[in-house]
């Protein structure tokens, strides 16, 4: 790619100098200027001969000079000339400037001789260069995965390693790179500049990839919820088991937001906090015994370690979410109106036979695909505990004030029934036991 990037930048070079053009009018020896072979102005060669000098007549500055195997003694800059001291023998010159196609071994038509002055006429187009100034540059698409394929207003342009070129006319351009199982790019390319091609790159992500969050060695999946509104309560699939803080059912608009997939594991506990408070240990269980405050800790050294904004769901986007979103059918549990299905609760685990929580995603999934919001363990959510009202609310974030705050779920400990999407539950902020938490993000 870097070779393709230099190639293109000297192409641009080759374009724009092109349009630009330097001329030899004339050159001739003069017998009259003795200033080669003047004390003073004389330049003595390698061999310790005296040099011939080329009075090189030009307003412009930024000359270099190449003449060839025998080389350029000395370059002097005056008022309206460059003096250039060569070797006796010289024949060719070359001429370079940065804003001008070289004059490249320009015939000086005789043999130059040593102590004698020679004067060279340059002349500049500069005003056709004006007339004739780019107006295209060259777009460079990088691309990975390297099958991708790339449109530039609706034109597919051929890509051979991952790489496509084309030169446009200034302008604004839409573009799109797709690839099977990858998520497209789309974007605008503005074109507007001839000194240099304008590079996109085009690194595509894995459907799903997006929501990894690595730390470490530890790495979760965070799963977007598309915002909605929903009824909040006890709905008529709760009713014959909700209880009187889960009333009256009442009107919530959600934006968009991202939930934990699961919730967090004692390994990813351990990872950022560098200590394991849970009771019954296991990198795949969820963490527990763990307070809300622990919690607020958590997310501030997990939010320093990923540059991200983690916090605790709000009661309500726990719902919405363990609902199934946009997507609900209605389950009285998290996925299922079978809760055996989707949630470890005390029956089906049997805590006589086995204490503690079990391993995150050992369970069915909801519509969403996140596990565990029913059973298994208790999440702590970040509003205060507060009577519900029947008025429409938006983005709720619970009560400004109280002495407890909410969780949400039900755990293995909890007879089924508890482990209802409409049920609440409250504990002061420093309560532990087997409450966990599940992670969200503002979208």
């Amino acid at each position: 790619m870097k070779r393709l990037i230099a190639f293109i930048l000297q192409t641009f070079c080759v374009i724009v100098m092109q349009a630009q053009n330097l001329a030899v009018q004339s050159f001739r020896m003069d017998e009259t200027d003795l200033t080669a072979n003047t004390a003073g102005t004389t330049v003595i060669d390698q061999n310790g001969n005296k040099c011939a000098l080329i009075k090189v007549e030009t307003t412009l500055k930024g000359f270099t000079f190449d003449a060839g195997t025998l080389g350029v003694v000395k370059t002097e800059n005056h008022v309206g000339e460059v003096w250039v001291y060569v070797p006796e023998g010289v024949k060719r010159l070359s001429i370079f400037h940065e804003d001008y196609m070289p004059i490249r071994d320009y015939d000086l038509g005789m043999m130059l001789r040593r102590a004698r002055t020679y004067v060279l006429r340059l002349s500049a187009s500069q005003q056709q260069a004006a007339e004739e100034a780019p107006t295209s540059q060259f777009v460079i698409f990088q691309v990975s995965p390297a099958n991708a394929t790339i449109e530039l207003n609706g034109e597919i342009l051929p890509v051979h390693n991952g790489s496509a070129t084309k030169m446009m006319p200034f302008g604004s351009y839409d573009y799109r790179v797709q690839a099977p199982d990858y998520m497209p790019q789309a974007g605008k390319v503005v074109v507007d500049d001839p000194q240099q091609p304008h590079v996109v790159s085009a690194l595509l992500k894995r459907e799903g990839e997006d929501r990894l969050v690595t730390v470490g060695s530890v790495t979760f999946t965070m799963i977007p919820v598309k915002g909605g509104t929903f009824q909040m309560g006890a709905t008529k699939e709760q009713t014959g088991e909700a209880r009187k803080d889960e009333k009256p059912v009442h009107t919530v608009t959600l934006d968009n937001f991202q939930i934990g997939e699961t919730e967090v594991s004692q390994a990813l506990w351990r990872e950022v906090m560098g200590s394991n408070p849970s009771t019954y240990k296991g990198n795949d269980l969820p963490v527990t015994n763990v307070t809300w405050e622990d919690c607020q800790e958590f997310i501030k050294k997990l939010n320093e370690r990923t540059g991200k904004q983690f916090r605790l769901p709000t009661e309500a986007e726990w719902e919405f979410a363990a609902r199934g979103g946009t997507a609900s059918k209605g389950y009285m549990f998290s996925g299922s109106d079978e809760v055996r299905s989707v949630a470890w609760h005390n029956r089906d685990s049997n805590r006589d036979r086995h204490n503690g929580p079990y391993a995150i995603k050992s369970k069915d999934p909801n519509e969403l695909g996140i596990y565990d919001m029913s059973g298994n363990v208790n999440e702590w959510c970040q509003d205060w505990f507060g009577d519900y009202t029947a008025d429409p609310q938006t983005n709720p974030q619970g009560p400004a004030t109280g002495k407890e705050h909410v969780y949400r779920g039900g755990s293995w400990w909890y007879y089924g029934m508890s482990c209802r999407v409409s049920r609440r539950n409250s504990g002061v902020k420093d309560v532990r036991g087997v409450i966990g938490l599940r992670l969200a993000m503002s979208k």
